[in-house]
């Protein structure tokens, strides 16, 4: 689990934050001017990787947040459960479960890759790896 400790005015939609012990993605930042007894404050819109729930957050801009490194890596799938799937690192042969993904396109390809197992042998996944919790990015199928 590797965090970074970053001033807010420095992240720009698109980056990543850590609100609440869940990593979000940064969706919309904006600075607001300072006023008369006070500093800018950024206003940030952003959701989380992990729950999908929407957070508004105001701070004020020489603020530090925790940002999220990011490991990511390359695994094929051993067999496909329910609401789990086994995959195995590319690289270290390293085996986990991991939760089926949010998304729903990705969520067909693996219903489509449950129906034929030699798809399923010859398919890549990458995952994310954030703060000990993995999320399925990306499917393809060789």
């Amino acid at each position: 689990m590797s965090i970074r400790k970053t001033e807010i005015q420095k992240l720009k939609a698109g980056s990543y934050l850590i609100e609440d012990e869940e990593p979000c993605l940064i969706k919309s930042i904006e600075k607001s001017k300072s006023g008369k007894h006070g500093h800018a404050k950024m206003r940030v819109v952003c959701v989380g990787l992990f729950d999908g729930n929407k957070r508004s957050l105001t701070i004020p801009s020489g603020h530090m947040v925790d940002t999220p490194d990011i490991f990511k890596g390359t695994a094929h799938i051993n067999f496909i459960e329910d609401n789990s799937l086994q995959i195995m690192n590319s690289e270290s042969y390293e085996s986990f479960d991991i939760e089926w993904p949010k998304e729903q396109d990705l969520i067909n390809k693996l219903k489509e890759l449950q129906q034929d197992e030699d798809k399923m042998s010859h398919s890549i996944i990458e995952y994310w790896d954030l703060l000990g919790k993995k999320l399925i990015k990306r499917i393809s199928t060789e």
